[in-house]
């Protein structure tokens, strides 16, 4: 037993372990690969960035009257239509650029923002399917220009919320462009991926999560097979043993003084009574899980039928414990419909019960009453009585109270299950009344 739960709280232990990691694997995947999404929107947006600028600067061109030569001199100049102005030589395609920019810019016809950001917002629908929110602000600040320059190297810089662009527009401009992180499109975008991300997820933790309370009722279910082992051999080998002993006394003729014989007689019938009484509470409740309990109703004196039930317990002799029971009936004298193997074991378990739970002194009234088609039996003890976290749960399967927890008081803990179920098979309803230390009451209402 104990390798058992070592080995379950092991298997507990993994489960949950494998939950957490399975979140935490899920959250890093997502963050990765809205990441890597990112990454690539930002890549796609520099190269759109650039097509815009050049774009723009060719608009700007074709915009003027004016034409732009380029030469080198120490002295910029205006001839006419023309602007001459010093520059660098040209290298390359990307520098020619550069020295239009710094020809328009020298002119005072400098490409605009507005201009920029139209190219670069059709560029954007065209290479991602959508536009992000963004910013774009042209810099000819040398502070900056000189800060950005040394940085270089991090013409993309992404950051929490909103990542940026440098894209070099002249020898002496930059373009920045702010743009939102767009996760609320990429999340409307990849919602179904997301969803069946999140539908796996919680399968997977529904699954680990319910093997995880299918091993705490096996546990569970191993601990009481254990207690119902022990307490079932006990309650049947009390009463057995006991009417072993009869019988032995009977062969040695041990019961022939006046009144032994008549005792031991009902002291063996109230000890088989016990044993049928446990049996069938047991057999009742095999049937009840697969069905409900079947009811085979007939018309009773409710007076013949109570005095009889109880006979045996008047009977017996509990020394040193002293039993007194007491029975009143509303009418005196009535008869209602009722399942009469049903409700001689509810009977007997209520008064088993309120015999078990009492002092050296028990006094429990009994008390039937009938109004029109109201049938109502009550039991009333004076027992230890249950709290009323107790009277809860008291109805449950194997439920045998807090007074119980050290088992001084032997029993299975399906008896009052077993009145529950009986008395709902008659369409009626069973509830109790309870005080610690001052005694019980069960009463078990249902339409004749």
């Amino acid at each position: 037993m104990k390798k058992r739960t070592s080995a379950s709280n092991v298997m507990r232990v993994v489960s949950i372990l494998g939950i957490i990691c399975l979140l935490a694997l899920q959250w890093v995947w997502w963050r990765n690969a809205y990441r890597a999404v990112e990454m690539d929107m930002m890549s796609k947006s520099e190269e759109c960035l650039r097509v815009s600028i050049e774009e723009a600067l060719m608009y700007q061109l074709d915009s003027t009257s004016k034409g732009i030569k380029v030469v080198n001199t120490s002295i910029g100049e205006k001839v006419g239509k023309v602007t001459k102005f010093t520059s660098h030589s040209a290298r390359n395609t990307t520098e020619l650029i550069y020295i239009l920019e710094e020809g328009l810019n020298y002119d005072h016809r400098p490409v605009t923002e507005q201009r920029i950001d139209i190219n670069f917002c059709r560029a954007l629908d065209e290479k991602l399917g959508f536009i992000p929110n963004h910013t774009i602000q042209i810099c000819r600040d040398s502070v900056q220009i000189d800060s950005i320059s040394r940085s270089r190297f991090n013409r993309i810089a992404i950051g929490s919320g909103q990542d940026t662009i440098y894209q070099q527009l002249g020898f002496q401009a930059y373009t920045i462009v702010n743009i939102q992180s767009p996760i609320k499109l990429y999340l409307k975008k990849g919602a179904f991926i997301l969803a069946i991300s999140i539908i796996l997820v919680l399968l997977v933790g529904s699954i680990l999560i319910l093997q995880f309370i299918s091993m705490q009722r096996d546990r569970k279910f191993a601990d009481f097979i254990v207690d119902y082992t022990r307490m079932i051999t006990h309650d049947l080998r009390t009463p057995v043993s006991g009417i072993q002993m009869i019988f032995k006394m009977f062969q040695k003729n041990e019961t022939s003084q006046e009144g032994i014989k008549d005792k031991y007689l009902v002291e063996g019938e109230h000890l088989t009574k016990k044993i049928l009484l446990n049996l069938d509470n047991i057999l009742y409740m095999a049937k009840s899980e697969q069905r409900e309990l079947p009811v085979h109703l007939m018309e009773v004196n409710v007076r013949d039928f109570m005095e009889n039930a109880i006979s045996i317990y008047r009977e017996r002799d509990y020394n040193p414990k002293e039993v007194n029971i007491e029975t009143h009936y509303e009418p005196e004298t009535f008869t209602c419909s009722m399942d009469v193997g049903l409700m001689e074991n509810v009977v007997c378990n209520l008064v088993e019960n309120a015999i078990k739970f009492t002092g050296m002194e028990a006094n429990i009234t009994v008390t039937c009453r009938r109004e029109k088609e109201v049938v109502e039996f009550r039991f009333r003890d004076n027992g230890l009585g249950m709290s009323a976290e107790d009277q809860k749960r008291i109805f449950e399967l194997f439920e045998r109270g807090s007074a119980n927890k050290k088992n001084q008081f032997p029993g299975f803990g399906i008896g009052l299950h077993f009145v529950e179920r009986a008395v709902k098979a008659h369409g009626g309803k069973v509830s109790v009344q309870s005080e610690v230390g001052k005694g019980t009451e069960f009463a078990i209402r249902y339409t004749s």
